[in-house]
């Protein structure tokens, strides 16, 4: 990989790291790009090439789970089959400390629309004007709720207890063929 593109991801992620822990102590709105810049251990011009504002960081975290979470499946792996859920659920546990935060400080509404856009990628889209296509955001808010519960009650059922409660919710509550066959086991 290009030497310029190594630098640029270093940067990026030093800002969103250093943007993490200032939202550890203060509100979003009180931290400013001076702060972020001296956390980050970057200069504001190099924030500045790469961010246009505070939601910028949290997208591009966002998107950079979700592509950590993408290029972790095997290739043959059925969206919602056991594979996925425990890729799933591994990489977004490694970030649980970041979308709590993003819920004390309510962003957790960036984190539903991702949601949204990756169960549409992952799951396929269905036609606009399916009532069928609504069954992709009830398992999307299901799965996001349950999970930020997780997080915040500390994680304390093991993985495939989680992964076990989900499938068994999806699938004693949603009776059709779109969401049955995002829940494989």
């Amino acid at each position: 990989m290009d030497k310029r593109i190594i630098e640029n991801l270093r940067v990026k992620n030093a800002i969103v790291e250093g943007f993490f822990e200032l939202l550890k102590s203060y509100n979003v709105d009180d931290i400013s790009i001076t702060m972020i810049s001296q956390q980050s251990k970057v200069s504001r011009m190099a924030y500045y090439r790469n961010f246009n504002c505070k939601n910028d960081i949290i997208l591009y975290f966002l998107e950079s789970v979700f592509y950590e979470i993408k290029e972790s499946l095997p290739e043959e792996c059925g969206f919602w089959s056991k594979e996925y859920g425990y890729v799933f659920l591994t990489i977004m546990k490694k970030y649980r400390a970041q979308f709590l935060l993003l819920d004390n400080t309510g962003y957790l509404g960036m984190v539903q629309t991702m949601f949204n856009e990756a169960n549409i990628e992952l799951g396929g889209e269905i036609p606009y004007n399916s009532i069928k296509r609504y069954n992709l955001y009830f398992a999307s808010g299901a799965t996001l709720n349950g999970i930020m519960e997780w997080f915040r009650n500390e994680c304390k059922e093991s993985l495939d207890e989680f992964y076990q409660a989900m499938v068994d919710f999806m699938g004693a509550n949603i009776n059709n063929p779109g969401i049955s066959a995002m829940i494989i086991d």
